[in-house]
């Protein structure tokens, strides 16, 4: 098998190069086969630091899993159930949706379908699990219970609450009990400082207006569930090797009972893959609990991607053909070109399938351009507003109604908490989170707000004031979360 994956590495390379990739982690494993892990490029490109394959990466979204796999083993232990209501295990949990509080169990929020989707500005606000879900009643659902599936990192979190509150013991050391420590995954940890204080981790980058650039580690312990899992591709090894044995650990004991582990990655819902619908890039067409699930070629695939501040990664496995694949990076934008494009070649590779020149099913020869890098980036504002209102004017001829002493202050949302704007030197600025962002002044009355920072997305946004009768700022109103209404800070006295 190595030598089938090491006539592949100059593809990574090309790959790598074509995207301005710093460093990549590769692991590879076949049932009956050494595993295949190797690191290319670096994992700090400024200090010409190469990474290797005990070299931390950030997984992302790829957590979900891992949060799946400990909530399996409490449900093995008889702690939890997936289809009991979360109030039983937390009388005081509850969504702004009646119906949702009372029904909603582990099964519906693993699988996304709590009608509670997005919502990503709240994080990182709070100090802990508990306090970040005391917002959930004030955040408006965007479809009813179990209507369909919407993604949610912040649901995640409130598992990790869950686990939390039947076990008396934090998410962290959970998953460093349950996952790591039996699974030998011995590099790795889910928590930011952890990661920094590593002395062999891979430096998170963005490349910005055609420049790879370094970015600092964005901190979402309060979300940890969701997305905040650092491996190395050893790591990997262990963690796919345990996937494709079914639930058991490497002494081939049930460590997840196998009727437990197949429910786990049983498809519960019809969900869109980011690969869209192009039937010949084998999309998945469902959700398990923490699975994407579908078909890759005739053969049943689990996978899940994940971005975070800095950090892709891709993780998959063939439950039958037991073979299992994952590709960490430290690049944050683009991801799924070149996930994909490895993550087939080396699928085909190892199941001796006919070729595909997956390269050029995901991009052209043409050098990326910066519409590429930007696939995160959106522009809200120009969506909402004509061209023609949308030029911009100097603070100073703002009308007396909209002047810079009625606009400061502080306002207060439930769900979202403090939001403050302040002038510095004439120009006014939204203070929200770790967030300190210039507000543009329009002809409309409104502001454009850019470089908001919502999960992996980077958004421009209009925000509007609300004004009395007298001429003064009581409010304003911001669409941090596109799928309901504008959220609604009011003016603290």
């Amino acid at each position: 098998m190595k030598d089938k994956i090491a006539a592949q590495e100059p593809l990574i390379l090309r790959e790598m190069d074509f995207w301005q990739v710093p460093g990549l982690a590769l692991t590879v494993v076949k049932k009956g086969q050494e595993p295949y892990t190797k690191a290319f490029g670096w994992r700090d490109k400024e200090r010409d630091l190469k990474a290797t394959d005990t070299t931390l990466f950030g997984i992302a979204s790829c957590s979900k899993a891992m949060t799946s796999a400990l909530i399996a083993r409490l449900v093995a232990e008889g702690l939890l159930d997936y289809d009991t209501p979360v109030i039983h295990y937390i009388p005081d949990f509850a969504l702004m949706d009646k119906e949702a509080t009372a029904k909603m169990t582990l099964r519906d929020m693993l699988c996304h379908r709590t009608g509670l989707g997005g919502h990503d500005a709240i994080w990182p606000v709070a100090k802990n699990l508990k306090e970040f879900t005391q917002a959930f009643p004030y955040l408006q659902p965007s479809a009813p219970f179990r209507s369909r599936p919407q993604y949610s990192n912040i649901l995640y979190a409130a598992i990790g609450l869950l686990a939390e509150t039947v076990t008396g013991k934090p998410w962290a050391e959970l998953m460093q009990t349950y996952i790591f420590d039996p699974l030998g995954m011995t590099g790795a940890n889910c928590q930011a400082e952890a990661l920094s204080n590593s002395v062999d981790f891979a430096h998170p980058y963005q490349v910005l207006e055609g420049k790879l650039t370094k970015l600092p580690i964005w901190n979402v312990d309060v979300v940890a569930p969701a997305a905040s899992v650092n491996c190395t591709a050893i790591d990997m090894s262990k963690w796919l090797t345990f996937l494709i044995s079914k639930g058991r650990e490497k002494e081939g004991l049930p460590w997840i009972p196998e009727s437990i582990f197949e429910t786990m990655i049983a498809k519960q819902v019809n969900f869109p893959d980011a690969l869209g619908s192009q039937a010949d890039l084998y999309p998945t067409d469902g959700y398990a609990m923490g699975w994407q699930t579908g078909s890759y070629r005739g053969r049943s695939i689990c996978k899940h991607m994940g971005k975070i501040e800095g950090y892709s990664s891709i993780q998959a496995f063939l439950p039958d053909d037991q073979i299992g694949i994952s590709i960490l990076l430290n690049l944050h934008s683009p991801a799924v070109s070149i996930t994909h494009t490895l993550l087939y070649t080396l699928l085909d590779t190892l199941l001796a399938l006919p070729k595909v020149d997956w390269t050029h099913k995901f991009r052209s020869d043409i050098r990326p351009t910066a519409e590429d890098y930007q696939d995160c980036t959106l522009d809200f504002f120009s969506a909402r507003f004509p061209d023609s209102l949308q030029d911009a004017i100097p603070s100073q001829n703002l009308s007396s109604a909209y002047s810079l002493k009625d606009c400061q202050g502080v306002y207060y949302n439930p769900g979202y908490g403090l939001l403050t704007i302040e002038s510095r030197e004439g120009q006014l600025y939204m203070n929200y989170r770790d967030m300190s962002l210039p507000m543009t002044p329009c002809w409309t009355g409104n502001f454009r707000v850019t470089g908001v920072k919502e999960d992996i997305l980077t958004l421009t946004l209009p925000l509007s004031f609300i004004w009395n009768a007298q001429g003064k700022s009581i409010g304003l109103r911001i669409p941090f979360e596109l799928l309901v209404d504008d959220i609604l800070f009011l003016k603290k006295d």
